[in-house]
């Protein structure tokens, strides 16, 4: 089966459990690991930029208050968590800081099965923030956007690539919420409509409680991109259609 025909049933699945929410704040962009929820590609949303060559600037705005949690496998704190609050308070100076130094890699899975790009950006050689531009055969992917603080990661942002048509454009996006190396609370926001208005569409859209179980996936992903070139063998591992054994 191709790499493209496995990363969009994928996507389908996607509203039951899979990528790309919104960051602490309201914005609109990417998705998880390297063959989950990949769709069919677009533009991604705020707060900050999906990982590309030429990124727009990053929302500086907080993070979006979250919903309770409800589904199965949710974390059940509540928005007003003060952890969440400290998430969106850190969210909100990385985004705001200027003095990021940025560094960019490519990587290329064997026989043009995908790629990616990655995005990382540092201060005293400490990763604050990275960018993953996850690219499947045939432009699908997704984008994710990781927050990180003192090296650990804190906030994740999961962007589905848009698929879809111009008259019926659908979007996915999915946010989680870390706290010591454990998430402690996942959302995510799906909408369809018109291509030229399905951006707006999500950034007013509600958070929704969303499961879990996805979350150690995205923790994993977030710290072998932290490691930048160093992981590239890594990372393939994590995005790459694996040869049958």
């Amino acid at each position: 089966m191709s790499r493209s025909a496995m990363v969009l049933g994928s996507v389908l699945l996607a509203t039951a459990c899979g990528r790309g929410d919104v960051a602490p704040a309201s914005s609109t962009t990417g998705a998880v690991s390297g063959t989950e929820n990949r769709a069919r590609p677009s533009a991604a949303a705020t707060p900050a930029t999906s990982v590309s060559p030429a990124p727009s600037a990053p929302s500086t705005t907080t993070p979006d208050a979250a919903a309770g949690a409800g589904s199965p496998g949710a974390a059940r704190e509540a928005p007003d968590d003060p952890r969440i609050e400290e998430i969106r308070k850190k969210y909100a100076e990385i985004q705001a800081d200027k003095g990021l130094k940025t560094s960019e890699l490519r990587m290329a899975c064997p026989a043009d099965e995908g790629r990616a790009e990655i995005r990382l950006h540092q201060k005293n050689n400490a990763v604050s923030k990275a960018e993953l531009k996850d690219i499947a055969a045939g432009d699908a992917g997704s984008t994710y956007q990781f927050y990180y603080d003192k090296g650990q990661l804190i906030f994740a942002l999961n962007d589905a690539m848009p698929f879809g048509d111009v008259t019926a454009t659908r979007l996915l996006q999915r946010r989680y919420y870390y706290h010591q190396g454990s998430p402690i609370l996942c959302t995510r926001k799906s909408v369809e409509g018109p291509g030229d208005q399905v951006e707006s569409l999500l950034h007013k859209a509600p958070n929704e409680p969303h499961d879990c179980s996805f979350a150690p996936k995205v923790q994993r992903l977030a710290s072998v991109v932290l490691k930048g070139a160093a992981a590239t063998d890594e990372l393939k591992k994590l995005l790459c259609p694996q040869p049958p054994r």
